[in-house]
C-alpha cells in the first residue's frame, strides 16, 4: 500500500495516462479501497493539478446531503449514470429531471432509465475531475462506509460543464483534508448485508429456479438481443439499484464480458465469473437471475411491461430453444 497521499496521487496519475486503469483496478493494485483512492485527491487544487505533469487529478468532498445533491444533478443536463458490482456494469445516458426521495430512499426517473437510491448505505461523496486523453473528465462519486462504490455520474463533453464549480460552493463539505476512515466488513455485516431477499431467493432454488450454465446464458441473451425484444435489465449493489427498460441494439464478446448495448445504454456482464444463473419460473414471463456469491442479484434480465404478445411469444420460444441447446450439450459430453 502507498504509504502517503501524495504516493497515491502519484501512481494514479501514472497508472491513468501510462497504462489506462479505470479507478477500480488502480485501488485493486495500490491495495487500497477505491474510497480511498478518490479521497486522496481531496485538498489538491485546480492551480496544483494544472501545473503537474502528468496531470494531477482533484476531489471535492460533499456533505452527506444525498436527497439535495441527486436533484442538483439535474443541473448539469444530459449525463451517464453508473452502477455496477463485481460481476455487472450497468451504463445509461439520462437527465436526473425527476428525482424523489422518502424515508432515505431515492427515486430517479428517466424515459428508460430508474434509479433506486438507498441513502442509509451511503457515507461518503466528491466531485471529481481529472484530465483524461487531453480533455477534463469530471464526476460526482458515491461510497459506502467499506469504500466501495455505490454510483457514479459522469459529465458528458455537451453536458452543462459551468455547473461543476456551482455545486461544489453549494454542496462542498467544511473538511477538505485528505483521510477517511474505511470500515471492514466483519463476518456480521457479512451476514446483515445478505439480508432477507437473498434468503428470500434461495429459498425458491428447489422447485422454481432453473440452474443454466454460461453458453445457454449466452445464448439466451444474444437470441432476445437479436430478436429485438424489449427488455428491463437491473444491476445494483448495497447501494443503489439501476434499472434500463427498452430495446438493445448489439450483443457482443469481449474477452469474459458480455456487452449489450443500444445507443442510451451498455450493460457489462462477467458471465463465466457469475456463480449461478438461474431461469425464475415463478414470474411470468420468466425472469433471468444472476446471483453473486452472497445470494444477491448481480444482474436481472426480464421481459419490459411494454412488450406485446407477440413479444412474450417469442421470449418463450428462446428459452425453450436454450433448453434444448443445454440437453444437446449434455448428451454430446456423455458420448
Amino acid at each position: 500500500m502507498c504509504s502517503t497521499f501524495h504516493d497515491i496521487r502519484k501512481s494514479f496519475a501514472s497508472l491513468r495516462v501510462e497504462k489506462k486503469h479505470r479507478h477500480r483496478e488502480i485501488a485493486s493494485f495500490l491495495n487500497i479501497t477505491e474510497l480511498e483512492l478518490v479521497d486522496s485527491h481531496v485538498g489538491v487544487t485546480k492551480l496544483e493539478s494544472i501545473k503537474t505533469s502528468p496531470h494531477l487529478a482533484r476531489a471535492i468532498r460533499l456533505k452527506p446531503l444525498w436527497p439535495n445533491i441527486i436533484q442538483d444533478i439535474q443541473g448539469f443536463g444530459e449525463v451517464m449514470s453508473l452502477t455496477r458490482n463485481a460481476h455487472a456494469v450497468h451504463e445509461n445516458l439520462a437527465f436526473y429531471k425527476h428525482t424523489s426521495s422518502s424515508d432515505g430512499v431515492g427515486m430517479v426517473l428517466s424515459d428508460e432509465l430508474a434509479i433506486r437510491l438507498m441513502f442509509e448505505r451511503w457515507e461518503y461523496g466528491y466531485l471529481f475531475e481529472e484530465c483524461k486523453s487531453n480533455a477534463l473528465q469530471r464526476s460526482i462519486q458515491f461510497f459506502n462506509e467499506f469504500g466501495e462504490s455505490v454510483h457514479k455520474v459522469f459529465l458528458l463533453p455537451h453536458s452543462h460543464h459551468w455547473y461543476f464549480d456551482d455545486l461544489a460552493k453549494k454542496w462542498a463539505d467544511s473538511n477538505q483534508d485528505p483521510g477517511v476512515n474505511v470500515q471492514e466488513k466483519s463476518e456480521h455485516d457479512q451476514y446483515l448485508s445478505k439480508g432477507a431477499l437473498a434468503e428470500m431467493i434461495e429459498g425458491r432454488y428447489a422447485d422454481q429456479n432453473e440452474l443454466i450454465g454460461f453458453d445457454e446464458a449466452q445464448f439466451l441473451l444474444s437470441s432476445v438481443v437479436q430478436a429485438k425484444l424489449p427488455l428491463i435489465i437491473v444491476v445494483g449493489n448495497d447501494g443503489v439499484e439501476q434499472s434500463h427498460d427498452g430495446v438493445l441494439d448489439e450483443v457482443r464478446e469481449h474477452k469474459e464480458w458480455l456487452h449489450l448495448s443500444n445507443q442510451q445504454f451498455n450493460c457489462h456482464l462477467n458471465l463465466k465469473r457469475i456463480p449461478k444463473i438461474f431461469i425464475n419460473h415463478q414470474s411470468s414471463p420468466c425472469l433471468i437471475e444472476m446471483l453473486d456469491d452472497r445470494g444477491l442479484p448481480a444482474a436481472l434480465i426480464s421481459l419490459s411491461a411494454k412488450a406485446t404478445l407477440a413479444d412474450i411469444e417469442a421470449w418463450e420460444d428462446v428459452l425453450e430453444q436454450a433448453k434444448v441447446k443445454e440437453r444437446a450439450t449434455e448428451m454430446s459430453l456423455l458420448e
